[in-house]
């Protein structure tokens, strides 16, 4: 290879030895490019070479140019930590290329798990902004029961809503200036549940939610309860399947026994919205339970 032209008056950035940065590849996701654009900015603007960093850095030349061109897989954030800082990237700067580190690892179905763990460590003893306590005021309590729905224990509940509010805190700037923070909050608690929840055959498991169901609390005696047990694990069986946004509705109103102007105001949702979406549910299960019964237009 031929020894590269000295510096001359566009600056290191532009005279840099070595193999051109290639571009971000086709497959990068918007919200990712977002990120990854201004790290390569830096990288860019710097005048410092992949050698340079793999030197100070101990990573391969490789690993790095895979980061900065989005290739491979996601990246943990505490490599595009590490990385910001070695370039120089202001802490201003940051916080809000972390935010969207994290909107893009939800793009790809990182794990919510994986992505607390990997930004835990910007939040050593942390306390939730005033507005995040409010918010968790108003729907914790929703959102627990939401999730107990799926996971059939209160503690395993909790820890998902808790890494829910976590992750919220992360994102709350994002949150709050998209088109519907209880949407926004809403999507990442059904995420974080859901991918906790047993999917054995491509849909939520449901069925144990049978056995605390408001009509077998309200079942006479022992026939009875069997009788309304194996109705309610049809059901079960049945609603599972819905699609999300149904089987939203259908667990908030009729298993959490919610009213649907409180289910619009959890999700975020036009009331007219949940009230149709509650029929097309409705009819859905009785095609489902009774397919010899056609269904009338109010399900």
């Amino acid at each position: 290879m031929p020894t590269p032209p000295p510096a001359g008056p566009r600056g290191p950035a532009q005279a840099r030895p070595g193999r051109k940065l290639g571009p971000i590849v086709a497959s990068a996701g918007q919200t990712h490019r977002d990120w990854l654009q201004p790290l390569r900015d830096a990288y860019q603007a710097s005048g410092i070479t992949l050698e340079q960093l793999e030197r100070s850095m101990g990573w391969s030349r490789s690993k790095l140019s895979e980061l900065l061109r989005a290739a491979g897989l996601y990246p943990r954030w505490e490599w595009v930590r590490s990385l910001m800082h070695a370039l120089g990237v202001p802490d201003s700067s940051v916080a809000a290329l972390r935010g969207l580190w994290v909107l893009a690892a939800l793009e790809v179905n990182k794990r919510t798990v994986w992505i607390n763990r990997c930004v835990a460590h910007d939040f050593p003893d942390s306390e939730r902004p005033v507005h995040l306590s409010a918010f968790y005021e108003l729907y914790g309590t929703t959102y627990c029961h939401y999730a107990n729905t799926f996971l059939r224990s209160p503690a395993e509940s909790q820890r998902a809503v808790n890494d829910v509010f976590f992750l919220l805190q992360v994102v709350w700037n994002d949150a709050l200036s998209s088109a519907n923070p209880r949407r926004f909050a809403w999507r990442v608690l059904r995420e974080t549940v859901l991918e906790r929840t047993p999917h054995p055959d491509g849909y939520p498991t449901l069925v144990e939610s049978s056995f605390d169901s408001v009509a077998l609390a309200q079942a006479s005696g022992s026939a009875d309860e069997l009788r309304q047990v194996e109705e309610s694990m049809a059901l079960f069986e049945a609603v599972r399947r819905l699609p999300p946004g149904q089987l939203d509705v259908v667990v908030l109103i009729h298993l959490r026994g919610m009213k649907d102007t409180d289910v619009a105001d959890v999700l975020g949702l036009p009331i007219g919205l949940v009230r149709s979406t509650e029929r097309h549910a409705r009819r859905s299960l009785n095609d489902c339970l009774f397919p010899n019964h056609r269904s009338t237009p109010e399900g």
